[in-house]
């Protein structure tokens, strides 16, 4: 359309070319027009909504930096953590974990019951025992804790209620004494010579000390003590077994 126009001005004279060229850049300006408005027309029907509407954050950027901050739900979403060991474990290795668990308590309560039946350590057995050097070795010793649990009720049941006389202590010393190889006897091996030593005071009066000294052999030989007391006297009893080859 304007190649026409253009030729039909080329055609007129100057004068009716003149007005001719302003008719045709009015008309040109309103075909212009026309025009851009169709595309406008075209362009609003196919995108009612510019981005900037669509996206407000875009547009904020673009020119500059904007303080508004997005609503808390239109905010962005934490990232999921990738590394969750919720997520990675499924129930079929939860279930296998805990079977293998409860045979491992198993086992160990079983290893347990094992080691409290058997004693952890055994008693040791002597096969043949070493005899010192220059020592006697009689085929049986002499049972002292047997002898001392003899003495102890004889002592008892003798002087229980016997009261302390300085002048009969000396005779009751000797037949005391007498009763109690006697009794011991009964429980020495034999080849075994007993000796008895006893002594009685007065609990009123000042203690005393009782000691004895001997040569003898540690391995074969031995000794018992005991002693009482009531509310008036004591009494001490010591016996040694001496072994005689």
């Amino acid at each position: 359309m304007e190649r026409r126009i253009l030729e039909m001005i080329g055609k007129a004279g100057p004068a009716v070319r003149s007005s001719r060229i302003m008719d045709a850049a009015s008309e040109s300006k309103k075909l212009g027009a026309v025009k851009l408005s169709r595309v406008t027309f075209r362009a609003t029907n196919r995108d009612s909504d510019p981005p900037a509407l669509k996206n407000p954050a875009v547009a904020q950027s673009s020119k500059g930096t904007s303080n508004v901050k997005p609503p808390p739900s239109e905010g962005p979403s934490k990232p999921t953590d990738a590394k969750n060991p919720a997520q990675s474990i499924s129930l079929s290795s939860l279930l296998a974990a805990q079977r293998i668990t409860l045979r491992l308590k198993n086992k160990a309560a079983l290893r347990r019951k094992v080691r409290a039946r058997t004693p952890s350590r055994k008693p040791t057995a002597i096969i043949n025992e070493q005899v010192p050097a220059g020592s006697a070795n009689p085929a049986q010793r002499f049972p002292y804790s047997a002898a001392k649990k003899l003495i102890q009720e004889f002592l008892t049941a003798k002087l229980r209620n016997v009261t302390y006389d300085p002048s009969t202590s000396a005779d009751l010393t000797k037949n005391l004494c007498e009763d109690i190889k006697k009794m011991v006897r009964s429980v020495t091996p034999p080849r075994y010579k007993l000796i008895c030593n006893m002594a009685i005071g007065s609990k009123n009066r000042e203690d005393i000390l009782v000691a004895s000294q001997c040569l003898w052999d540690s391995y074969s030989d031995n000794v018992t003590s005991c002693s009482f007391q009531n509310s008036t006297l004591f009494c001490v009893v010591t016996v040694y077994a001496v072994y005689f080859e």
